[in-house]
Formats: structure tokens, sequence, C-alpha cells
């Protein structure tokens, strides 16, 4: 989904450079998931059960606001 690859870079390209090991680890756990959870997560406000993988949700998403 489009909607997903811009959320997705936009972090990628902003966050990823400054981020932790353990926040770069969960981005690349998010990125072998699914689009529906994906989408689930990133657009329709769900969030996964891991905390940190949740907490890296909101980061996203939050950029978008």
């Amino acid at each position: 989904m489009k909607e997903l690859d811009v959320l997705l870079a936009d972090w990628l390209e902003h966050r990823w450079p400054h981020a932790d090991p353990g926040r770069r680890q969960s981005f690349q756990w998010l990125l072998e998931q699914p689009d529906t959870d994906l989408a689930g997560w990133l657009i329709r406000g769900l969030r996964p059960a891991d905390t940190a993988h949740a907490a890296l949700v909101n980061d996203i998403v939050r950029r978008r606001d």
C-alpha cells in the first residue's frame, strides 16, 4: 500500500539515523509484517502487543500528524 510506504519511508529517512539498536531492530521486524497488520497499526489505530513495537508504531504515527 502506498500510504504505508510513505509512512515507513518518512520514519526511515528522519529517525533511522539517530535510532538506537533496539529501535532499529523493531523497525526491521515491522517491515517483515503483513500489509494488513501494518495498515491496522499505522492507519486504523491498532497497536502490536509488544510494547517496543507499539512504541515504534506510535512514533511513526506521530510523524504523520
